[in-house]
């Protein structure tokens, strides 16, 4: 639970957060029926959106935000995310994030989380890989500008003991490209509202696609709790991605978003049903 001296903030100032360990924020986030299932239970991708914001708010607090990335025409491109949960809080319901940055390992920056209940209870937590990429080609760039800052504000303390896996596909490229019509696949497209401020399809909606596919044949498919996923690469408005699945057992499903006409494998996902991994991760 928390402690009084670790209350939630909002987008302190480093300064400011006494009791807290070097580096970590919380933010408090209401849930709205908008952000709810048909059980009335967070979808996953609100869950990954208030966890970016809060990611994001992190940053800025310690000096390395969107206003200081502007101005080095620079951005935030996330590569692999992990999250286990041991519920799913519902509408109406206040969760707390916490997050730090735990630093930077060559090219690659790792950022955790935790989730916590109204109550304090802690209920998830989440593991991420990202990199700084260039904002007009998306392309790493050295992070050398942020080292001094990403030091001082780093923890190498781990929420799930381990970082986010890599995931290899389950079919080759050559399979993909002439199996679309095949059974156990799913059609989506980048349509307008998929879009992001970045001209690609936000990477949330990568999550809530896996979540179609994991409820595919009826909306009670047992309840998602945890996943993996990888972002290999960007999708573009118009494109359209067909999702290759393989449900190896009941409680675990991979899933393959192939971008048609462009040889490409845009994410890899594998979603976990009923508490697969969850109490031994959380």
């Amino acid at each position: 639970m928390l402690s009084d001296q670790s209350k939630p903030v909002s987008c302190a100032a480093p300064e400011t957060l006494k009791g807290l360990p070097d580096g970590h924020t919380f933010y408090t986030y209401d849930i709205h029926g908008t952000d709810t299932d048909y059980k009335d239970q967070i979808q996953m991708h609100s869950l990954f959106s208030m966890m970016q914001e809060a990611a994001s708010l992190n940053a800025a607090a310690y000096g390395w935000g969107p206003d200081v990335l502007d101005q080095t025409d620079t951005c935030w491109l996330l590569l692999r995310m992990s999250v286990r949960m041991k519920r799913r809080p519902a509408w109406l319901e206040k969760i707390k994030i916490e997050t730090w940055a735990r630093g930077a390992d060559r090219l690659y920056f790792l950022r955790d989380f935790f989730i916590y209940d109204q109550s304090g209870d802690k209920i998830g937590g989440a593991s991420s890989v990202w990199i700084l990429a260039n904002k007009k080609t998306h392309r790493p760039v050295r992070p050398d500008i942020l080292n001094d800052h990403t030091l001082l504000a780093a923890d190498p303390s781990t929420a799930l003991g381990f970082d986010p896996p890599k995931i290899k596909p389950q079919l080759d490229l050559s399979d993909m490209s002439s199996g679309i019509n095949k059974e156990n696949t799913m059609v989506k497209y980048a349509d307008f509202s998929e879009i992001d401020r970045n001209l690609h399809v936000n990477n949330t909606r990568y999550v809530a696609w896996c979540l179609d596919a994991a409820h595919n044949r009826s909306l009670d498919q047992g309840d998602v709790l945890s996943i993996d996923i990888n972002y290999n690469s960007e999708i573009h408005f118009g494109e359209k991605v067909i999702l290759f699945l393989n449900e190896k057992e009941e409680t675990r499903l991979s899933v393959d978003g192939y971008v048609t006409g462009s040889g490409k494998v845009a994410f890899s996902a594998v979603v976990y049903r009923n508490s697969a991994v969850s109490d031994k991760q959380v």
